[in-house]
């Protein structure tokens, strides 16, 4: 009981942190969307480029986590220094790159997406502005990182809170008041990220080691594979939907539909995975094995257990919560088959989603980064195009591709991280 105790206090705020970064690109759509259909057209494809920017800051505060974690364990605050330094030149130097791409070649990224002249100029004044100032993002995910593991994992949630309540005020009174239009939303995104960083900074009670040139390698080998199975994830993304546009646009739109009612479904894994990571770090910094093999069996079953309401709910009301979103009969069908195959994939996603935490956790990001690269586009993309062209399952025969991928990534991280417990807690007898 004592470790699900432990867990929850700091799932449950990640989780709410979670549902707020959510909440901020959602209020910004709906304030766009008073622009036309041109903006919100433009923004909405510039937003998928910010989420990479965003999945590569989640990979790189997980390293972090895992390096910080582990000193804590290990008590060695020399370490734990230099470690807090690394983090913020790192976070700092992904940004600069980040910026730089979106700041001279934002708007022909979205040309060459394809989407119209109009659309790729709206959409690439939204990726300038935002992925321009991207270090207010990676500032605030990784001092938020820094503060939850060092010191207090609800500060970072009530900042995040206060962020979400200045943007929506900031972004209204820019779009509806002095008519700034897109840039007006994007003013407000980046005032009020500039106000969250200012504060975390301040509460951050991190010790800090003198700014060098060189860059942590140990961060670097984690971070690295963790960013690269999170690109592997949002590139087979987009191939997943080129597959399903062979479907017909009924068959995209109800995907979509789906995708947005059933998201919910993984944000209390997301939490808890975000949880996993910090503890089992910790416990390996102090060699307890004993600890992190009862941590990753309590942390899934934690998952689970929130999870399962949370996707039987929305499974019970998927027809009725579909026709907010269309009424077109074909549509509902696609989106209830995503909302029927994203419950029978929990047990196997929370599985993939927690001991990919624990591996990182371990310091071994490898492992995650090949079987994700092998169950994405062997499996789900190959077995997908296969089961749902070729063999004509549709959108069926995608999603089963799917639930074969999250069950063999789940078998694969989970028999090959009890193996390494095993053998670790022989050797270290």
């Amino acid at each position: 009981m004592t470790h699900y105790k432990k867990i929850l206090n700091i799932a449950l705020p990640a989780m709410g942190e979670n549902f707020l970064q959510m909440l901020m690109g959602m209020v910004d759509g709906y304030l766009v969307a008073h622009l036309g259909l041109v903006a919100i057209s433009g923004v909405s494809v510039a937003g998928n480029i910010i989420t990479i920017y965003q999945a590569i800051f989640v990979a790189l505060g997980a390293a972090v986590t895992s390096v910080i974690s582990k000193s804590l364990g290990a008590k060695d605050k020399k370490q734990l220094a230099y470690h807090a330094t690394e983090s913020l030149q790192v976070t700092l130097l992904l940004s600069l790159l980040l910026g730089a791409i979106s700041l001279f070649i934002g708007e022909k990224m979205l040309v060459w997406l394809g989407t119209q002249e109009d659309v790729a100029q709206a959409g690439g004044l939204y990726l300038g502005l935002v992925g321009g100032s991207i270090f207010l993002l990676g500032l605030t995910m990784t001092l938020s990182t820094l503060i939850r593991v060092k010191q207090n994992p609800r500060m970072p949630l009530y900042i995040s809170l206060l962020s979400n309540v200045l943007n929506i005020i900031f972004s209204s009174f820019a779009i509806f008041v002095w008519n700034l239009g897109i840039a007006g939303v994007t003013f407000g995104t980046m005032l009020a990220r500039l106000v969250g960083v200012l504060i975390l900074w301040s509460y951050l009670e991190m010790p800090l080691a003198p700014f060098h040139w060189s860059i942590d390698r140990e961060l670097l080998r984690l971070a690295l594979p963790a960013a690269g199975e999170r690109l592997m994830m949002r590139i087979g993304d987009v191939v997943i939907v080129a597959i399903i546009v062979a479907f017909g646009t009924e068959a995209v739109a109800g995907n979509a539909i789906g995708e947005t009612l059933t998201q919910f479904n993984y944000m209390p894994a997301l939490g808890v995975a975000t949880a996993t990571v910090m503890m089992v770090a910790q416990a390996t910094g102090k060699k307890n094995w004993q600890e992190v093999r009862q941590l990753t069996r309590c942390s899934y079953w934690l998952s689970l257990a929130f999870m399962f309401p949370i996707g039987l709910l929305v499974y019970i009301l998927a027809f009725p919560l579909t026709q907010i979103y269309t009424l077109n009969s074909q549509a509902i069908a696609s989106s209830l088959v995503v909302v029927l195959f994203s419950a029978l994939c929990m047990p196997f996603t929370a599985g993939t989603l927690i001991y990919t935490a624990a591996w990182q956790g371990l310091g071994n990001a490898r492992l995650p980064f090949y079987a994700t690269t092998v169950g994405m586009w062997l499996i789900r993309i190959v077995t997908g195009y296969l089961l749902g062209v070729s063999m004509g399952f549709g959108l069926v025969g995608v999603w089963l591709a799917t639930l074969f991928d999250n069950a063999f990534r789940w078998l694969v991280l989970g028999f090959s991280y009890k193996r390494k417990i095993k053998k670790i807690g022989e050797i270290s007898r």
